[in-house]
């Protein structure tokens, strides 16, 4: 419960400083990137991606941890919810952390291009009037004339889900095959498949009604659903972090005034440490703070094109 707690009040730290994170500065990286193509910004697609990764990591956090409480209230953790909102939420933030990942301005501005081309793509597939299909298949085509004196349409494929999540497990420090397989196991829950019954859960046989037939009890393994919570908020953080380093401004006093918002509006326990609590109303880590590290932004990164 703990950690699910940090991940829910981490996803509102994080919502407060993407908030507060204001639109690129001159100079700034963004400023560089969004200058190779003015009429899509990337910093505008960025900041999409990583809202919409706050979308599903707050609906998690009003589950599980709510800033206010009925005294009747009953908190039911069920498998596949769980894992659908942590699985769009690791998705979303990956897309951001992919763009801003390239080493110069022009690759982040290539990357952000292909997944343009990417959306388009999604988008004419979701469309059943050709008239409407042929307007999106115009906008690609538009683009591809945009740019063509400098880049190809080979150049600009959109990427593969699974090719971008595997290289964002890298930046955040993790292993690609333990991302994909956190990955292919929510997968397999937000889409109902019958595997995640028992690999994700402890299935507790109760009576054998019929001979070789048992009723059963299943219930959540808790530390599958941690697993996957923790690599979203953590993909999450580091987006948001890079947003705002490539904005021009510098991280730490924006997660500073986070903290002190977040310590106004998190709920305490009775026995909650007035030392830490005052601590944390100043914007600063408590001084015995025993909360994972994991998925909180550091004050290094971003690139110098």
């Amino acid at each position: 419960m703990q950690a699910w707690v940090t991940v829910a009040h981490e996803a509102r730290w994080y919502d407060r400083v993407l908030a507060t994170s204001a639109d690129p500065g001159a100079g700034s990286n963004f400023d560089l990137i969004d200058a190779h193509y003015r009429y899509e910004l990337a910093s505008s697609w960025h900041r999409s991606y990583l809202t919409a990764a706050l979308e599903h990591l707050l609906l998690w956090a009003e589950m599980v941890a709510p800033l206010k409480f009925h005294p009747d209230q009953v908190t039911i953790h069920r498998l596949r919810p769980t894992y659908t909102l942590a699985r769009a939420a690791l998705e979303s933030a990956a897309h951001a952390v992919w763009l801003s990942g390239g080493d110069s301005a022009e690759e982040c501005a290539r990357r952000h291009l292909r997944l343009i081309r990417w959306d388009y793509d999604e988008h004419a597939k979701s469309v059943t009037d050709p008239e409407q299909k042929s307007r999106i298949r115009s906008m690609d085509n538009r683009l591809l004339s945009r740019v063509s004196e400098h880049l190809s349409e080979a150049d600009l494929r959109p990427p593969g889900l699974l090719d971008v999540l595997r290289w964002a497990a890298e930046v955040i420090g993790v292993s690609p095959a333990d991302v994909e397989r956190v990955w292919r196991a929510a997968s397999g829950a937000t889409h109902g498949k019958y595997w995640p019954n028992l690999a994700l859960q402890h299935v507790v046989p109760v009576e054998e009604y019929a001979p070789g037939q048992l009723r059963t009890v299943s219930v959540p393994d808790p530390a599958g659903m941690t697993e996957a919570l923790e690599l979203a908020v953590q993909m999450t953080g580091l987006g948001v972090a890079r947003h705002v380093q490539f904005g021009g401004l510098e991280l730490q006093p924006v997660l500073d005034e986070a903290r002190r918002w977040l310590a106004t509006v998190v709920p305490f326990r009775d026995d909650a440490d007035p030392e830490v609590i005052a601590h944390l109303q100043r914007g600063e880590e408590g001084p015995d703070s025993r909360a994972p590290r994991r998925g909180r932004p550091t004050s290094d990164g971003g690139y110098r094109p």
